[in-house]
């Protein structure tokens, strides 16, 4: 009880006690069960169109967690939350048996309890149960936040998310809406005649992204193991042996930076679909993105921070190397002279690295043109530097059928036509390896048994990676991905 204040330890200690006195009053307290309860939602929808002052003789059993407490002369008012939703409980100490009064004299603010009572609704027209029985469930041993109703304080928040969920109505209607899109998102590309399927979490090699992997020791096997940047290359594999149409929705692990918008751990939607390219998956993103507001019922117009997105249909296509050439006012192609766009660019006192016309233009993109989209967009025409596992065009080398979605400034998707020749595939990843052996953490290693694989042949294939905590954090209006998370990792308070 290291972690205890002076005050908190004594509360502590008072409450325990009223343990052993709360089983002294009912034989009935701290069951190991409670049903057949009805729940406060069904209560509020059913009752809440009764005149003030009503007493409809109705009976109903509930139970939830008392969150406040108030006291007028005889009466006695709490609040109980359920996960459906909130009400008042009425106790009449004039009224009610003794022992249940008592009960109630020795309940705490966080307590669980379950009651049975009538359906009323006071003269000031509070919906509430003016409670006949009551039962003790489970004891709050420590004190709930003095202003329960609103925690505010971030770190208290995130490092103790149960008590977000409980005193911030919101905080748990976001993860009930995380839930809901995750399901319609599956729903639809089920209905799509995808198959969900599953992919090592624990890999012998960190492949299918370009990002730094956290490392473990597998001990049986006596063999470093990374954890998943990315289901990518099995979900290939799965294509290769067969399957036409597959997707995984889960935890991947990047072992970077913490932000707004990034966290080392979050959720991802990965699809392979075959004989497609990526102009269809885009189509598909689009549909699978329509899909979730219509069934959710939600507008297409989106307030995020201080814009204001349009997700209606449809969404814009647009070449980066357009964006690049119109934000700086230049003609830049991939076959451009670097030399003299190096130039032109260092008149305008613009700063890069890149050593050539891909990578600048990739670059510049990411440092001047992402942050402005905010709208829906489709940015197509990738560099094949940056594109390791994307088809390059047939009529233009060195770019990459590869395209991803941005929307207020952030990256919801990216997709390709899948490189499909195993000798290109092989070449490029032995380039990365060279770039990793140089120093580059990011870059990707060699996986001589994935080029085996393809080897088989990969059929044409259209690939896609969503963001799912993005999406999620642009649909409920939150800027920082912590909130549609249900826990996130935190650095030691000591």
């Amino acid at each position: 009880m290291d972690n205890f204040s002076k005050s908190e330890k004594e509360i502590y200690e008072l409450r325990k006690q009223k343990i052993s006195f709360l089983n002294e009053i009912s034989d009935e307290s701290f069951p190991t069960k409670f049903s057949k309860s009805t729940t406060i939602s069904n209560i509020v929808d059913e009752h809440k169109h009764i005149d003030d002052g009503t007493h409809t003789d109705i009976k109903v059993l509930i139970r939830g967690r008392l969150l406040n407490s108030r006291s007028f002369g005889k009466l006695l008012f709490f609040d109980i939350l359920d996960q459906t939703g909130k009400i008042q409980l009425l106790v009449n100490s004039g009224e009610i048996e003794m022992v249940y009064l008592k009960l109630f004299e020795n309940f705490d603010i966080g307590d669980i309890i379950a009651v049975n009572g009538e359906v009323i609704k006071t003269k000031k027209g509070e919906l509430s149960i003016k409670v006949i029985e009551a039962t003790i469930l489970s004891k709050s041993l420590r004190t709930f936040p003095e202003k329960w109703h609103g925690l505010k304080d971030k770190e208290t928040r995130f490092r103790q998310r149960y008590l977000d969920l409980i005193v911030n109505p919101e905080s748990k209607k976001i993860l009930e809406t995380r839930s809901k899109v995750v399901r319609l998102i599956r729903d639809y590309l089920h209905s799509n005649n995808f198959v969900e399927v599953e992919t090592p979490i624990l890999q012998p090699k960190p492949g299918g992204a370009i990002a730094k992997p956290f490392v473990t020791h597998h001990n049986a096997l006596d063999i470093d193991m990374y954890l998943r940047i990315a289901p990518e290359l099995y979900l290939k594999r799965l294509i290769i042996g067969g399957f036409e149409k597959v997707f995984e929705l889960g935890k991947i692990f990047r072992n970077e930076g913490i932000d707004q918008t990034h966290l080392p751990e979050f959720t991802m939607l990965e699809s392979y679909q075959a004989y497609v390219d990526a102009s269809a998956v885009m189509d598909m993103v689009e549909g699978m993105c329509m899909y979730v507001f219509e069934h959710l019922n939600i507008p297409t117009k989106l307030e995020f921070g201080e814009n204001t997105g349009d997700f209606s249909g449809p969404w814009e296509k647009v070449s980066m190397f357009d964006l690049v050439s119109k934000k700086f006012g230049l003609e830049i192609k991939f076959n451009s002279d670097f030399k003299k766009i190096s130039q032109e660019l260092k008149k305008q006192d613009v700063v890069f690295e890149a050593k050539s016309i891909g990578l600048l233009v990739y670059e510049l993109f990411e440092n001047f043109i992402e942050k402005e989209i905010i709208n829906p967009t489709f940015v197509i025409d990738y560099p094949v530097e940056v594109s390791p596992f994307a088809r390059e065009k047939k009529d233009e080398k060195g770019i990459t059928e590869r395209f991803e979605l941005f929307a207020f400034g952030s990256e919801l998707a990216n997709g390709f036509s899948e490189l499909i020749d195993s000798e290109d595939q092989e070449n490029r990843l032995r380039e990365q390896a060279i770039k990793k052996n140089q120093g580059d953490e990011e870059a990707h290693v060699e996986d001589k048994d994935y080029v085996e694989a393809l080897q088989y042949a990969l059929p044409p294939t259209g690939g896609l990676g969503f963001g799912i905590d993005r999406f999620i954090m642009m649909i409920v209006g939150k800027t920082s991905i912590r909130e549609v998370i249900s826990f996130t990792n935190l650095k030691p308070e000591n």
